[in-house]
């Protein structure tokens, strides 16, 4: 935190000449006796430290360099439209939309269903139920969690995870940094390794849900094609984070 420097007032003071004393006083009055003014120290003085802000304070609780400078006001309360999806409930913005991508009226568990802003622009993906494969990627992961955030709505512990990830090739070495946000069940948060896994919850003994946020969508905020933690740290203190943080984390059972 940068502060300003205390200005310290320099006091013209001298005993040897009262013309000298009346000169100095006149450019630069002292303080009288009953003055409550007290001298400031100067900026980097141990005797005057700075008080820490509660920003800095869920910053190094949290362990997250951006969580200080997240928008303190309450996204959720916005969240007024509720949403039912195959089983799956969650709650958007007034005037954001979700319909399955190009079923036509005939969707299926197994659809993409595009949860789109107030513009139109697609910034979640739900598919209802997923397969449990990586699609052929090999990659070897090293991540860093950035938020993780419990679901408790939900019958099997499941969290928001947001991280910022290096994958290394196993064929050539060649590595590549990405950014994902995304539901994800506990159990497979404890149990994945450094080989790929998906980020799936659970809705009941067999439906596995995946719900993240869009790459493109993400790439729009600033994070970029090659997403850097400058500028993950950038969106993860917008407001357009809190949005899809406070979507995902409405998610619920259906009421139906």
């Amino acid at each position: 935190m940068k502060q300003r420097p205390h200005r310290v007032r320099l006091l013209c003071l001298t005993a040897a000449s009262a013309l000298l004393f009346s000169a100095c006083s006149t450019a630069d009055p002292a303080p009288d006796s009953g003055s409550s003014e007290q001298p400031q120290s100067p900026q980097g003085s141990a005797s005057s430290p700075a008080p820490s802000t509660e920003a800095e304070t869920t910053a190094a609780t949290t362990g997250s360099p951006s969580a200080s400078a997240q928008p303190s006001k309450d996204i959720s309360a916005q969240l007024t439209v509720s949403k039912e999806v195959m089983g799956i409930g969650f709650k958007l913005p007034e005037h954001w939309s979700v319909a399955g991508d190009d079923c036509q009226g005939e969707c299926t568990e197994y659809d993409n269903w595009e949860v789109k802003d107030r513009r139109g622009e697609h910034v979640l993906t739900l598919i209802p139920n997923t397969a449990t494969s990586p699609d052929g990627d090999t990659n070897l992961y090293e991540r860093e969690v950035l938020v993780q955030k419990p679901v408790p709505q939900l019958k099997t512990p499941t969290s928001l995870l947001a991280e910022f990830w290096t994958g290394t090739s196993q064929e050539d070495g060649e590595k590549e940094t990405g950014f994902s946000l995304a539901l994800i069940d506990d159990q497979v948060l404890a149990d994945r390794t450094e080989m790929p896994d998906l980020e799936y919850f659970k809705i009941g003994d067999s439906q596995a849900p995946m719900f993240w946020v869009d790459d493109e969508y993400m790439e729009d905020q600033g994070i970029g094609d090659d997403p850097t933690r400058e500028g993950v740290d950038t969106f993860l203190a917008s407001d357009e984070y809190q949005t899809v943080e406070a979507i995902l984390l409405s998610v619920r059972h259906a009421a139906s």
